[in-house]
């Protein structure tokens, strides 16, 4: 996995990330989707937005011991959301927006591999090393596995008690 370059201080005791990126920066590589925008905000954000976005007709996410409410996009259908990825991905690979009435407090990718993708590992791995290096004043980033989906996560730090709920595959086998 590729790691963000660090800057050493001058006893070589302690590091940093080279760059450190914040909100802003956060904004500018998804496009401009930021924590705390409504389901509406975010959709308008994506380059083909859905229709019927409105928080009362959205999904319960019912991992989550609170009222989330989620839609998710195809990845193909996401460019600034795409960045970073250099493997191949699957063709069922999406983006899911999780909700608190709040506003958006996670996005995950979850690539799921294919036939012609029988392993989304690389992309996932490039997508994690893409927002590591963002300040975690500003975003949380995970990389875990779930079943056979790679995920990749940003989570706001201010979303309290929700940040350590990982997504569960449900389907069956």
């Amino acid at each position: 996995m590729p790691i963000p370059p660090i800057l050493w201080d001058r006893t070589m005791s302690r590091d940093r990330p080279a760059w450190i990126h914040g909100p802003t920066t956060l904004g500018a590589m998804t496009g401009g989707v930021t924590f705390g925008l409504s389901a509406v905000e975010v959709n308008g954000h994506l380059p083909a937005p859905a229709e019927g976005i409105d928080w009362d007709a959205l999904p319960f996410a019912n991992e989550y011991p609170e009222e989330v409410r989620y839609f998710w996009t195809k990845l193909d259908g996401v460019t600034d959301l795409k960045e970073g990825i250099s493997g191949c991905t699957g063709t069922n690979s999406h983006v899911v927006f999780l909700f608190r009435v709040r506003g958006l407090f996670r996005v995950s990718w979850r690539l799921i591999p294919d036939a012609a993708c029988p392993s989304t590992r690389a992309a996932a791995e490039g997508l994690y090393a893409r927002y590591l290096g963002i300040d975690r004043a500003a975003a949380l980033s995970t990389h875990y596995r779930a079943g056979r989906a790679e995920i990749v996560e940003i989570t706001d730090p201010n979303a309290g008690y929700l940040i350590p709920y990982r997504w569960t595959n449900r389907q069956r086998r």
